[in-house]
């Protein structure tokens, strides 16, 4: 008896998989993340300088290419390696010594009664944590470049 079970829930499965295969995503909801506690565009990383771009070195932004679900309503997500949109020093890729890190970020999904979308997404940035090294991060001399 548990074999047919089985043998049944084989079939059932292999016919719903090519209407899954077909499946489209739907966007149910748009949000953003632009302010923190700590005002308006910052991360909560306490850093207070401006990288060598000027851009501040709490700049809240380049998120999206790395998030994973924490536990609850709470994500985790990764900015990537650094404001480098400013040009400041091409030989380099722009690039400036950020430091890395990841943000917390509780999403709360609301029902949108008569929006054009069937949900709001409200993002609220609950933590940043740095991430370090006790041996320093050396990329190279910079001998040639210009830079130290």
């Amino acid at each position: 008896m548990n074999t047919i079970r089985l043998v049944s829930w084989f079939t059932a499965a292999l016919t719903l998989a090519p209407s899954l295969v077909q499946a489209q995503p739907t966007l149910i909801a748009v949000g953003s993340l632009t302010e923190s506690r700590a005002g308006a565009n910052a991360d909560l990383s306490g850093l207070t300088y401006n990288l060598e771009n000027q851009a501040p070195a709490n700049l809240l932004g380049g998120l999206g290419s790395a998030i994973t679900y924490d536990s609850g309503k709470k994500f985790l997500l990764l900015p990537d390696r650094g404001p480098n949109a400013v040009t400041f020093d091409p030989a380099i890729d722009n690039t400036v010594s950020y430091v890395n890190r990841f943000h917390t970020v509780r999403m709360d999904l609301d029902r949108n009664f008569g929006g054009p979308l069937p949900f709001t997404l409200t993002a609220r940035l609950h933590d940043t944590t740095l991430l370090w090294s006790r041996d320093p991060l050396v990329y190279g001399t910079g001998a040639g470049l210009g830079v130290g």
